[in-house]
Parts: structure tokens; C-alpha cells; sequence
């Protein structure tokens, strides 16, 4: 009988993403379930702070342009609004996008059109290191 690893153990890591775009969102989702992580995907600011007070997830991809509440409302509402405090990659054809994501303290920023491997490259590394900071 195999043991169970601690791998086998731990559920996948839930990764909200905060896309507007639609084309932009599905490739997102798709890119980020083929890792093995749930992707839930929000339509806007509004959408996502109550998803991701329903869900907790343990990141969140988020463009910074969205209609109604924008991607920085969104970060000071679920940070008001949550006792957790997921880390953010910011994906966004902002050209203030760095600085707005080191204000809202973002783990990465990555410009649209976007590199999706290295998308994908930063976002494991968020997701390792936030697993690394719960397992402590």
C-alpha cells in the first residue's frame, strides 16, 4: 500500500483571477488549472472581493483596470474586509502598473500582453512561497 506524501495530503492551492477581458481570463484559468491549482475565475472588483471572501483563496492574479470597483479598490476592500491576506500578482497594461503594485504590495507585476510562461514561472513561485510561510 502506497503511503500518502505530503503532496498527496494538502489540497491544491485556489488562485482567483480578477480579468475583465474575457479571451485574457480564459487563457488565465486554463494556463493556471494545467498546473494543478483551482482557478476561480471574477468578472470584476465587485465579483472578486466576494468570491474571495467566500473562498479565501491563497492568490490572486488581478488586472488592474476593471470596470466599476478597479483592481486597487478591490485590494483595499478585501484587505479591510478579510482576516486573510493573499499574495497578489498583478497582470495589467497599466503603464503605472509596477508602481501601483508596489504600493498595494504585490508579489509581481507582469505587463500585458503577457509572457505566459513566465506568468506562469512567477506565479509558482508566489504559490511556493506562500505554502512555505503557512507550513512555518
Amino acid at each position: 500500500m502506497k503511503s500518502a506524501t505530503r503532496e498527496d495530503q494538502d489540497p491544491p492551492g485556489r488562485v482567483l483571477v480578477v480579468e475583465d477581458d474575457a479571451d485574457t481570463r480564459c487563457m488565465l484559468v486554463a494556463a493556471i488549472a494545467d498546473e494543478g491549482y483551482v482557478a476561480i475565475p471574477a468578472l470584476d472588483g465587485r465579483h472578486a472581493l466576494r468570491t474571495a471572501l467566500a473562498v479565501e483563496p491563497s492568490a490572486i492574479v488581478l488586472d488592474l483596470m476593471l470596470p466599476g470597483v478597479d483592481g486597487e479598490e478591490f485590494v483595499r476592500a478585501y484587505r479591510r474586509q478579510s482576516n486573510a491576506d493573499a499574495p497578489i500578482v498583478v497582470v495589467s497594461a497599466r503603464p503605472d502598473a509596477e508602481a501601483v503594485g508596489k504600493d498595494l504590495g504585490a508579489r509581481a507585476v507582469l505587463p500585458k500582453p503577457l509572457d505566459i510562461s513566465e506568468f506562469i514561472a512567477r506565479l509558482k513561485e508566489t504559490m511556493r512561497a506562500t505554502r512555505g510561510a503557512s507550513a512555518a
